[in-house]
């Protein structure tokens, strides 16, 4: 059993798997939520969240012992009951809409029509796929913990963007990657190289 931070000084642990075969089980620790599924798709049996409770730490090593009850068993239903265990968790928590502000009225605007959230002369904005652009009162880092990260993800510090908007990945130097979405942004939006690997795990998933 071994224990991995997603977050390293020099990138992300899912890179160790994508360069050698790892046969044993892993449980993550992060003190991010938006590598859930990810997690998932490699020999991952539970996901904790910093800073890690005991009974978290207690109920992960339970789930461990009742998975490998003899040597080199491997029961594949119940990791993919953690993954629809996932799927229901965020299905119940994650927001279905924010609210925005245009002049004197408030307005609902549902989670599935937003392209992309992003930060514009140190306001918070929104656009939608029908390409309306809407100011919110919330700073980009609230908006990204409530949002689905299977649906969203933080591109850089200025962008968020929904999986919806994005058309193709162009693989730019220095191993960076550039978003073309729909609607077009203002600016370009790139990945970090540091990003990339997690990013294309994401956008397979």
């Amino acid at each position: 059993l071994g224990f991995f931070d997603i977050r390293l000084a020099d990138g992300l642990s899912f890179e160790v798997f994508e360069k050698a075969s790892v046969d044993f089980p892993v449980i993550f620790t992060t003190a991010f939520d938006e590598y859930a599924l990810q997690a998932f798709k490699v020999n991952s049996i539970d996901y904790l969240l910093k800073p890690v409770d005991k009974a978290a730490l207690r109920t992960a090593l339970d789930k461990y012992r009742s998975i490998y009850q003899r040597e080199d068993s491997f029961d594949s239903e119940s990791v993919r009951k953690s993954i629809r265990d996932v799927r229901l968790h965020e299905d119940k928590r994650y927001k279905k809409s924010f609210l925005v502000y245009v002049k004197d009225q408030i307005i609902p605007v549902s989670v599935d029509q937003i392209a992309y959230f992003f930060l514009e002369n140190e306001l918070v904005y929104c656009r939608t796929h029908d390409n309306r652009k809407f100011i919110l009162d919330q700073a980009l880092d609230k908006i990204g913990s409530q949002l689905n990260p299977n649906d969203f993800y933080r591109s850089n510090r200025q962008y968020l963007v929904s999986r919806q908007a994005i058309q193709s990945v162009i693989q730019h130097f220095n191993r960076k990657l550039k978003l073309r979405l729909t609607p077009e942004p203002e600016q370009e939006v790139f990945i970090s190289k540091t990003k990339a690997a997690a990013f294309k795990g994401w956008l397979e998933m």
